[in-house]
């Protein structure tokens, strides 16, 4: 029986300038009781619209112009105030992307949950302190009723966002909105979610709505998946035949660009060409077809229906999916390392004396023209190595080399060469840009603070260089950060991290809040830059897949030590440490299938080694 049923919705706002986005058209599915749906697409494509809107949680700027979404019969798209308040976290909860901000720092993680239950008339307060307590214990928090007391930056990444699926469970809703409740964590606390998420929905019957742009999360995750571009449905089937056998060239686009772990080590990943439409402006014809290698006169002038689950002319002739292939890299040369370091260590000294040994005797190397990948959980070291190797942080042991040269206590001098020659790409390219500054002046500020290129003029030239060297238009180098894209804006944190013409780059999860289809275009870019200029990189990533990708080689962390190095292909198929085989087994695999499950336990990390049939 239908549960949620959601037709014809469309929503527009306005922007600043006045202008109208529509930003979702003509959407429609249903949900049943107890059932599994996963919306996936680029950013931008009206996935997130879509879920605020079916509770009308849409900014101010936003509105529903057309459609119907009814929750067992009541139309919630023209439901009074009172109504949606009743079905707000009561029959419909929601679990939102971060953590951090969906949570007040300053309230303890009883006062969350409690006023969560008061709003909906959950008992009294000895009576909503015990539920608390078991929301807790029912999203796996250890100690619930002492974590009670907590606040939530004492919480990891992971437990906070269980600490939103307690929230979004307290009142038992007959349908969760999980908004990309797993993206830029761990692949072990990925694997623990999406595991309770499915325990929750097999024993509770609450259906699921799960947004993502992890094409393994959907397939471990989800029986259908519903396929959005430009504010539109592109594809609509069983996860099964969507992952499988794609209808719509974007669905293949997407499927192509996802990072598998069974590829060897240089294989060079298949992005979608182009941009995703600006949907304040008209559309005719298909929205895809600019950045489809099959469309034809028809695609550009007639827009396609929703017809046997694709919106496409040419839905069902695709050819197959493309196989990925090596790169054919060259071997990495040998000599004195670009890089070097041997016995690093440095402690973090907290509240009443307590300690941390954030990295723990840690030795590496890496060469010009190579890659070395570094992977482990969230507080395993890998951030704190990077800002050991540029001295962000001092070493309180071990020494570092660049070039040969102890730089491990650097000088003035030498400190500035040193981050001149050791640059860093960091994760989030929302953040690292300052927003008041032009592109130019964001590329040319490293070329003022190390006095390459003096003259403006000299300057303004390099910086469009260094633009059309990340593939982007010299052009664009008066906007600011706010008129591009993430995938965008990391390629514009790459060209700044280039600037000083550095001799290593450290790569901080510099992919991880990237769609799949942008992941694949900067994976890609820096495998080029590094071809064609001879870098030194350090990737740091959870991802396993991505990072044998990029990686020549992998050195695994694990509270804060290297437990494991090698070369790539050899660490991903026959890893020799258990944690190893752990971060492995919990990475999703994008292709759906019967699996054999067995627990694989280590240090505290509960994965799950899946094996297709």
């Amino acid at each position: 029986m239908t549960l949620l049923d959601v037709r014809r919705l469309s929503v527009d706002f306005t922007s600043p300038d006045g202008r109208t986005v529509h930003a979702v058209r003509d959407v429609s599915f249903s949900l049943a009781r107890g059932e599994t749906l996963a919306v996936v697409g680029e950013s931008g494509s009206g996935k997130s619209t879509t879920a605020l809107a079916l509770t009308r949680m849409l900014p101010a700027t936003g509105r529903i112009t057309a459609g119907s979404v009814r929750l067992d019969g009541l139309d919630l798209a023209s439901a009074s105030k009172e109504e949606l308040r009743a079905v707000r976290g009561a029959r419909v909860g929601m679990v939102f992307q971060d953590p951090m901000t969906s949570l007040n720092p300053v309230l303890s993680i009883r006062t969350h949950l409690d006023e969560v239950l008061r709003a909906h008339g959950h008992g009294n307060r000895a009576a909503r302190r015990a539920r608390a307590a078991d929301l807790l214990g029912l999203v796996g928090i250890p100690d619930p009723r002492r974590r009670l007391d907590d606040h939530p930056h004492q919480f990891s990444g992971g437990q906070r966002q269980r600490v939103l699926i307690a929230m979004a469970l307290a009142n038992e809703p007959d349908v969760l909105l999980a908004d990309e409740p797993t993206t830029a964590l761990d692949a072990t606390v990925q694997d623990q979610i999406l595991n309770l998420l499915g325990r929750l929905n097999e024993e509770t019957g609450t259906a699921l709505l799960l947004i993502t742009h992890n094409i393994g999360v959907v397939a471990r995750s989800c029986a259908r998946t519903l396929v959005m571009y430009g504010g539109t449905v592109a594809e609509h089937g069983s996860t099964a035949d969507v992952l499988t056998r794609p209808r719509h060239p974007y669905t293949a686009g997407l499927l192509a660009s996802v990072p598998r772990l069974s590829a060897p080590s240089g294989t060079r990943l298949t992005g979608i060409p182009g941009a995703p439409p600006d949907l304040s402006l008209p559309v005719t014809g298909c929205a895809f077809a600019p950045r489809c290698g099959s469309a034809d006169a028809r695609c550009g002038s007639e827009a396609p229906p929703l017809k046997a689950d694709a919106a496409c002319w040419h839905a069902g002739e695709l050819p197959p999916l493309p196989s990925a292939g090596p790169a054919g890299r060259a071997p990495v040369p040998t000599g004195t390392p670009v890089l070097e370091a041997s016995g690093l260590r440095k402690e973090f000294r907290g509240r009443r004396r307590s300690r941390l040994l954030a990295v723990d005797d840690v030795s590496l190397r890496v060469h010009a023209g190579e890659t070395l990948g570094v992977v482990g959980e969230s507080g395993s070291g890998k951030s704190t190595l990077a800002r050991l190797l540029v001295h962000a942080h001092p070493a309180d042991g071990g020494t570092v080399r660049l070039g040969g040269e102890d730089v491990t206590r650097p000088s003035a001098a030498v400190l500035r060469e040193l981050r001149r020659r050791v640059q860093m790409v960091f994760q989030d390219p929302y953040a690292s840009l300052n927003p008041r500054m032009t592109v130019g002046d964001i590329i040319g500020e490293p070329l003022l603070a190390h006095g390459l290129y003096p003259d403006r003029t000299r300057r303004a030239k390099r910086v469009a260089e260094l633009l059309e060297l990340v593939g982007l238009d010299p052009a664009t180098a008066d906007r600011f950060p706010r008129a591009f894209s993430g995938g965008q804006r990391q390629r514009i944190g790459i060209a700044r991290a280039l600037a000083p013409e550095p001799s290593v780059l450290l790569c901080d999860e510099p992919v991880s809040a990237l769609d799949v289809s942008v992941q694949a275009q900067i994976v890609n870019l820096l495998a080029d830059l590094q071809r064609d200029l001879g870098l030194a990189m350090v990737f740091i990533a959870h991802d396993l897949a991505v990072v044998r990708q990029v990686s020549h080689r992998i050195a695994v962390m694990h509270r804060g030590r290297i437990v494991e190095t090698g070369p790539s292909d050899e660490v991903c198929e026959k890893p020799r440490h258990p944690y190893t085989a752990a971060l492995l087994a919990a990475v999703p695999d994008p292709m759906p299938g019967p699996r054999s499950r067995h627990a694989l336990r280590f240090g505290g990390v509960r994965s799950r080694v899946s094996t297709l049939e």
